[in-house]
């Protein structure tokens, strides 16, 4: 009986903290009047290689700001219509400065001589911020190419995806994910692992709507994304074959191919992608135990997973033109996704003289498959 009540009690008391990892950079833009710049495209670049790890748009008030960031060293690059693009100066977030408020930064006035010399090109900007909504023109930037949907989204402005895959919008959850304008059914582990097989070469456009009109379900309260694919408007046949390999700890690679056949009265269209891709977590968990704040004892958790995954996803449709103002059309979209997790964790028991007293070392291995596949049929008049 005594031994259980200690160890009740210890377990009661037992505590333990996990460092924070993220943290918070913001910024405000203003012009040569010190003014602030409405719309700039903000863009937070990782300092060592410059890759692009998020972006945002100013407000009313020039500022922009980015949220649950990992800890690493970045500068910022800030760009207006009509004004020169400036960067600052590297800075670090790391777990004793996990909140960086950095100065204003002012963007110069492209001067005339300048302004007359630029060629307007048909290519839309990376980023548009419209009355009701934001779109991320995919193709129009070139950190993209070789991406998956899943790491556009992550770039873009106001989306968060945590460790567990789930999708929040400006700090919201419950987002609404539509494909060409459609609620997709898939949620949760499914839902990424479709976007991590889609790649970005497949999408037009993304289309960030923070405060949906009413003509949207009430349930997309918290937001909607609206992915809107690709369709090749060229007459006769045509298809493209995609490739993307990278390297960090662990590779990662994605393959797919499209086909698209076109006349005046129908258009059918189909995809297929593969994607691979192998993560690490490690978890380091040390816990202290006491008693009316006497030391007790500790212990020591080391969790090391490894966990890589096949995701596979494929679309078909038609659109049949029976009038120049009238369309049908049905579309199907599919996934079949592979996960494997395999964990080790060891855990050392630590007497009051913190001295090992017990070593626990457990492995698990678990091999999960999902299948997903959802239609629709679609009708489309335009009337005078």
């Amino acid at each position: 009986m005594p031994k259980f009540t200690l160890v009740l009690s210890l377990v009661l008391i037992a505590g333990f903290t996990r460092a924070q990892q993220n943290g918070k950079v913001s910024i405000t833009i203003s012009n040569e009047q010190s003014l602030p710049v409405e719309n700039a495209t903000v863009e937070l670049l990782r300092s060592k290689d410059s890759v692009l790890v998020k972006t945002a748009i100013s407000d009313k008030s020039g500022l922009a700001e980015f949220e649950n960031i990992q800890f690493n060293s970045y500068l910022i690059r800030a760009s207006a219509v009509g004004l020169n693009t400036t960067y600052t100066n590297s800075f670090s977030l790391n777990q004793s400065q996990t909140l960086v408020q950095l100065p204003s930064i002012s963007l110069t006035q492209r001067p005339a001589s300048q302004m007359q010399n630029i060629t307007v090109a048909a290519r839309k900007p990376f980023i548009q911020k419209l009355n009701d909504r934001i779109v991320v023109n995919v193709e129009s930037s070139m950190i993209n190419a070789g991406s998956t949907a899943i790491e556009v989204l992550e770039r873009s402005p106001g989306i968060t995806i945590d460790q567990n895959d789930n999708i929040s919008l400006r700090g919201k959850a419950g987002v609404i994910i539509m494909i060409d304008g459609k609620p997709t059914p898939m949620s949760g582990q499914d839902l990424a692992n479709y976007l991590r097989g889609l790649p970005s070469s497949a999408i037009e456009r993304i289309d960030i709507i923070t405060n949906p009109s009413a003509k949207y379900d009430a349930a997309g309260n918290s937001g909607i994304i609206d992915i809107r694919m690709k369709k090749d408007q060229r007459f006769g046949t045509n298809g493209t074959l995609t490739a993307g390999v990278g390297q960090g700890k662990y590779p990662k690679a994605n393959a797919g191919t499209t086909l698209n056949y076109r006349n005046k009265k129908v258009n059918i269209f189909g995809n297929y992608n593969h994607a691979y891709r192998e993560n690490l977590n490690h978890l380091i968990i040390n816990r202290n135990f006491y008693d009316n704040g006497v030391f007790k004892g500790s212990d020591d958790k080391d969790n090391y997973a490894w966990m890589p995954v096949h995701s596979n996803t494929a679309r078909v449709g038609a659109d049949f033109f029976p009038s120049k103002k009238t369309i049908i059309g049905f579309v199907v979209n599919g996934s079949f996704n592979g996960f494997k997790r395999e964990a080790n964790t060891t855990t050392i028991v630590n007497n009051v003289q913190n001295q090992p007293d017990f070593k626990f070392i457990s492995l698990a291995t678990n091999d999960d498959h999902f299948k997903n596949a959802v239609g629709n049929i679609n009708f489309k008049h335009t009337f005078d």
